[in-house]
């Protein structure tokens, strides 16, 4: 079991419902996941809301884990779809979740420095990209 799902079960005496296979490698993703459980909002209908379609809710689904997973919050490109780039994608789950975008600004901000200002030593190793293209019509 791991620490993030053992605090969160401790805190609240019961398994998360909503989130149980994110692990926020980030303060703002912590944020989130922990809005999703106050919300109690499923991922399928965070991202439904988020505009995709039925048949895409896995993929987008598997996305939002990746988003609140990474320590990057996906804005280093790591995981795209035709439907929103990084920073779009975040903004959305951000509204969804009534978190104020300019809440978040400072920490998405600090995100983007640190991406634009890694060595070339870290730029150098290609990190895998997963990219997924959709039908939308």
């Amino acid at each position: 079991m791991s620490t993030t799902f053992t605090a969160i079960v401790s805190q609240n005496s019961r398994p998360p419902k909503y989130t149980r296979h994110y692990q926020p490698r980030h303060p703002l993703a912590k944020r989130i996941i922990e809005q999703i459980e106050s919300l109690e909002i499923r991922p399928q209908t965070i991202v439904q809301t988020m505009g995709y379609l039925p048949k895409h809710t896995i993929p987008a689904c598997d996305r939002l884990r990746h988003v609140l997973s990474n320590p990057y919050l996906g804005l280093d490109g790591s995981y795209q779809d035709a439907r929103f780039g990084a920073e779009k994608f975040l903004a959305e789950l951000l509204s969804i979740v009534d978190i104020k975008y300019e809440t978040a600004a400072e920490d998405i901000a600090q995100i983007q420095y640190r991406l634009a200002n890694q060595s070339t030593h870290t730029l150098s190793k290609k990190p895998s990209i997963a990219k997924i293209d959709f039908d939308y019509s």
